[in-house]
């Protein structure tokens, strides 16, 4: 299910502000997202209110605006609901220039990497299995700029979600400290299923790309940025 998508997807990916960030800060990247998700929905969202029957009870229920407020402080509510070591991404995909899926959201926890144990990191992804799995979890090994790691796709269920695929990674960032991040994800939909491990190695790849700017204080367990 994690082969290479038939038709070519591009991704986007970007950090929400971690808790604790001033009003200012968290009122500017809710404007910034709003703008993207006008930019990227705007016209079909457009379209969709050009359709609404004239004659409805009630009116066209959001502008393309509004529903980027409405995604902005929804990713703002689950990353402030994070533990301290943790922070949330979230993601669009493209099929050219439209966007095909959004928002995707993805947990990294950020650990202190354990130096004489870095298979811990196999059992951590669930690369034999976790409870819920359907199938025998498929593994692939990425190779970044800053470190290895190894992402794992199992298609699990539940009787409160279904079915639903779930993408587990790992990354060793190569540092003065080097430090081990977790990466979680789940999606749903067949689409999705296949192409979510091509959009998770381009995550873990920008993860590397920015590993110079991200701070941490691993004593506290906290990524700071």
């Amino acid at each position: 299910m994690t082969s290479e998508p038939d038709v070519e997807v591009s991704w986007f990916w970007d950090w929400v502000p971690a808790a604790g960030r001033d009003d200012t800060q968290r009122q500017r990247w809710t404007g910034y997202v709003a703008g993207l998700v006008d930019a990227w929905a705007g016209e079909k969202v457009a379209a969709a209110r050009a359709d609404w029957p004239a004659d409805a009870p009630e009116e066209f229920p959001f502008t393309a605006g509004e529903l980027g407020e409405a995604v902005a402080h929804d990713l703002l509510a689950r990353a402030d609901a994070l533990a301290g070591n943790s922070r949330l991404l979230w993601g669009a995909a493209f099929t050219g220039e439209k966007v095909r899926w959004m928002p995707l959201l993805v947990v990294a926890e950020f650990l202190r990497a354990r130096a004489d144990d870095p298979a811990y990191l196999l059992a951590e992804v669930g690369a034999e299995g976790l409870d819920g799995d359907v199938r025998e979890p498929t593994v692939d090994y990425v190779s970044t700029e800053r470190g290895d790691g190894v992402r794992v796709f199992a298609l699990a269920g539940s009787e409160e979600e279904g079915a639903y695929g779930r993408l587990d990674a790992a990354l060793r960032l190569e540092a003065d400290v080097d430090v081990d991040v977790l990466l979680r994800t789940r999606v749903f939909g067949l689409e999705q299923m296949a192409a979510i491990g091509h959009g998770i190695e381009a995550l873990m790849h920008m993860i590397a790309g920015q590993s110079a700017e991200l701070r941490f204080d691993l004593s506290a367990g906290r990524a700071l940025s």
